[in-house]
């Protein structure tokens, strides 16, 4: 009898001990499994949360301000017409270094003879894409930068006229030149001086001998980046 009730504790003591393992082994690996999923789970949600250095770099703003524009023309004088230029800007990678940055704007240019009589506007469509190199904290908000553009420009002609008559024919429609200057960025406000320089003859042959007119200018320009 005793024999019989120790082999029964024995067996119950075998099958406790075998359930128990087989629990244990169960229980390990869903941890390793879930485990991994949840490292795998974090790590895609960090990527995913961490910011693209492309889209900080993407900028997006209005500027505008004063521009002092004549023309070039061998053995005759011109003087200077005050006009203004205002548009949208974009691009520019502002955190980084170096970027490239376009510009859409709206500009009144021209020039004036020398005895200052006869005025020319000149009303452009200006399309500059332009190297900028940054100088300074690469926090767009609260940070301070000095930065320097250059790269060419595209003026297309949208109007002309001398003292309010359309001469508008007696010019090229579009003008290729340079732009170079540079400006100063705290936080989101921009203050900028820059050059351009004309590239291209804009005056029409006219009968007589065509003449080789160029355009030049300064600006003045203040700003606002949103991104």
């Amino acid at each position: 009898m005793r024999t019989q009730f120790a082999r029964t504790i024995t067996a119950i003591a075998a099958v406790a001990t075998l359930s128990l393992a087989a629990a244990a082994q169960a229980q390990t690996r869903p941890l390793g499994d879930s485990s991994s999923f949840l490292v795998a789970g974090m790590a895609q949600g960090q990527n995913q949360q961490a910011p693209s250095s492309h889209a900080n770099g993407f900028g997006f703003g209005v500027k505008g301000g004063l521009l002092f524009s004549s023309y070039r023309e061998a053995d005759t004088d011109y003087k200077n017409n005050n006009g203004w230029e205002a548009g949208i800007f974009f691009g520019g990678n502002r955190p980084g270094s170096v970027g490239v940055m376009g510009e859409i704007l709206y500009a009144k240019k021209g020039a004036k003879d020398a005895s200052g009589k006869f005025t020319v506007n000149n009303y452009y469509l200006e399309i500059p894409v332009l190297l900028r190199l940054n100088i300074g904290s690469a926090n767009r908000n609260t940070g301070a930068i000095v930065y320097g553009i250059v790269g060419p420009v595209a003026d297309i002609l949208l109007k002309a006229d001398l003292d309010g008559i359309d001469v508008k024919k007696n010019y090229e429609s579009l003008d290729l030149g340079v732009i170079a200057g540079g400006g100063v960025e705290v936080s989101r406000f921009l203050v900028e001086a820059r050059m351009n320089w004309g590239l291209r003859n804009i005056a029409k042959a006219s009968g007589g001998a065509a003449s080789d007119v160029k355009t030049r200018s300064f600006a003045v320009l203040a700003g606002l980046r949103f991104n």
